[in-house]
């Protein structure tokens, strides 16, 4: 009996050590993983806006885009579970633009989405996309310019729906479930945005939140 509660006490000690083993790698990768999609997917996204702006970048001239959207990332705290995250797109050296991320439904998951607004007139931007699952080949072709150019001064009212359903949106042919996504996300961040415009803007002008 003896022998037998120690071998319970030895397999509960165990337990609760690799818990709490997990539970501590757990933490540091989870860090480690937000850190890799800002870095990797976010800023990226936010500098395929930049460069709908204002043409095509030369590599080097990209990096140097993406290490400063890096510092111009803002938090906005809207009483939400945490503070909302957005970046300040300049334009000879004065901000902008704000950019966002919202997701819709695509074919194989959420795709998120990047959407750019300009401070002054609340127009679209343009757009760069995050994450996505969709087929390769297929719904992966709404990261393309031809399909994500269209999006550029497109006015704040403009109804955010692929033609089929009656919106201004160009679907890709074969694609029409990933536009649909693309213009959900997409009017998902205006209506976002459009609500929190003026706490939004006020952010703007603050520090820039963190550093990673």
């Amino acid at each position: 009996m003896k022998s037998y509660l120690q071998m319970v006490l030895s397999l509960s000690l165990i337990a609760v050590l690799s818990g709490l083993a997990l539970g501590g790698l757990n933490e540091l990768t989870f860090e480690q993983i937000q850190i890799n999609i800002l870095k990797f997917k976010k800023i990226p996204a936010v500098a395929d806006i930049y460069e709908i702006l204002t043409g095509e970048l030369s590599s080097e001239e990209r990096m140097a885009v993406e290490e400063g959207l890096l510092s111009e990332k803002r938090y906005v705290d809207l009483g939400l579970n945490e503070p909302s995250l957005f970046f300040v797109v300049r334009k000879d050296g004065a901000p902008f633009a704000v950019a966002l991320e919202d997701y819709g439904q695509g074919f194989a998951g959420n795709l998120g989405v990047m959407v750019g607004f300009e401070i002054e007139t609340g127009n679209l931007v343009g757009i760069g996309i995050t994450t996505m699952s969709e087929t390769p080949g297929v719904g992966t072709r709404v990261k393309e310019k031809a399909f994500v150019t269209q999006f550029m001064g497109m006015s704040k009212d403009a109804v955010l729906k692929v033609k089929k359903d009656g919106g201004e949106v160009d679907a890709l042919s074969g694609a029409t479930v990933s536009s649909r996504a693309v213009a959900q996300a997409m009017d998902n961040a205006r209506a976002f945005y459009t609500e929190h415009r003026e706490a939004i803007l006020d952010a703007v002008n603050e520090t820039p939140g963190g550093s990673s």
